[in-house]
């Protein structure tokens, strides 16, 4: 973040701070993501508890709403966040929950508090590994005691404040008793998740080597269309919410997998992941949550000593703690693609192995988050 930003970031945290010590709590929640009604917060809306008020803290109320729509899910109260009435729902409420942090991330005074729903855990380096400021929530949910040290640390964060119950997006990965998964193409389903290497939103920065990547990418490659064909699958290629949405040259069997495209289908990312014969990604933290489902993953990371000795990773060595296989060029995704089509067991052993270090939470997310913000709402 570039220094008069900061400077003005942290300015108006001090000014939140001396607002939140004076305005009085309601029992009331405020929930925000970035982006706006991510699928944690999709996951907590659709269970969201009739004796708490919550409102939603977006960017923008009206494609909240649409969002809303697309998904099935009831319409929430939405404001933007940078408001008055943003600042005023924020300033009300006992608890704020928010994947990234509200206004300067610090803590709250008296009797409100914050819950920290982190969008992945042990992918890119973040937080003080990566040269920021400590971040403040007072409870944090991740899916093992080696999530919540890494997390600790990343945070500068008690770790007593983070908590083994797993995230609530996890539970988008399998459509609810009440919920019909909707339809997809037929055929078998390849997602595939690369991280940004230039931001285009947020904090702008450049990671790895984009031209690395963009020199291997093989979307358009004559090769995996024939793959794809054979396997009688589609890909579904997502680009980093922070990075440009355009996708290069693909071929017939590709798609496009915002949150925009997939709310057309009425689905959410994890929903559409859920559904995946195959994931593909780089040092994307989606892998841990994959894991879940015990299905064959490659990571496709052409620059990886360039991103390894720029950015860095959470944990290293990445080609041992990845559960499936890391390649560097397009020729050997595709063979590793094709394994992996062609025997769902592919790696099963491994992803057992790691299943059991990085998946230990035995609790139900949603009910743990919403547990946590009656007790707060009701104290």
């Amino acid at each position: 973040m570039p220094p008069i930003r900061a400077r003005l970031v942290r300015a108006k945290g001090r000014v939140v701070r001396a607002l939140d010590r004076v305005v009085p709590a309601a029992a009331t929640a405020v929930v925000h993501s970035s982006p706006d009604l991510d699928d944690s917060v999709v996951a907590l809306l659709r269970e969201a508890p009739a004796d708490v008020p919550v409102t939603v803290l977006c960017r923008d109320p009206r494609a909240v709403a649409r969002r809303a729509d697309a998904l099935g899910l009831p319409r929430p109260r939405a404001v933007p966040h940078q408001s008055a009435r943003g600042w005023w729902a924020y300033l009300r409420s006992t608890v704020a929950v928010s994947t990234h942090g509200l206004h300067g991330c610090l803590p709250r005074p008296g009797r409100k508090s914050t819950v920290g729903l982190w969008h992945g855990e042990l992918g890119k380096a973040i937080g003080a590994f990566a040269g920021e400021g400590p971040r403040h929530f007072d409870w944090v949910p991740v899916s093992s005691p080696l999530s919540r040290s890494l997390r600790s640390a990343e945070f500068v964060l008690d770790p007593a404040l983070i908590h083994v119950v797993g995230s609530p997006r996890q539970r988008l990965l399998a459509p609810g008793p009440d919920r019909a998964a909707a339809p997809l193409p037929p055929g078998r389903h390849v997602v595939w998740v690369p991280t940004y290497r230039t931001s285009v939103t947020g904090a702008i920065r450049t990671d790895g080597d984009p031209e690395a990547l963009r020199s291997e990418l093989p979307l358009d490659d004559p090769r995996l269309d024939a793959l794809l064909t054979r396997h009688d699958a589609t890909l579904w290629f997502r680009p980093h919410p922070a990075a440009d949405q355009a996708l290069p040259p693909t071929g017939p069997r590709v798609r496009r997998a915002t949150n925009a495209d997939l709310a057309d289908l009425g689905l959410t990312f994890y929903e559409l992941l859920g559904r995946a014969d195959c994931f593909v990604t780089d040092y994307s933290s989606v892998w841990v949550d994959f894991l879940l489902l015990d299905r064959p993953m490659v990571a496709f990371c052409p620059d990886l000593a360039a991103f390894r000795s720029g950015r860095g990773l959470a944990v290293e060595p990445h080609e041992a703690w990845f559960p499936g296989p890391v390649v560097t060029t397009a020729a050997a995704l595709l063979d590793r693609l094709d394994a992996a089509l062609a025997d769902p067991r592919t790696g099963a052993e491994v992803r057992e192995h790691r299943r059991a270090v990085l998946h230990t939470a035995t609790a139900d997310p949603v009910a743990a988050v919403w547990d946590r913000v009656r007790s707060e709402v009701g104290r």
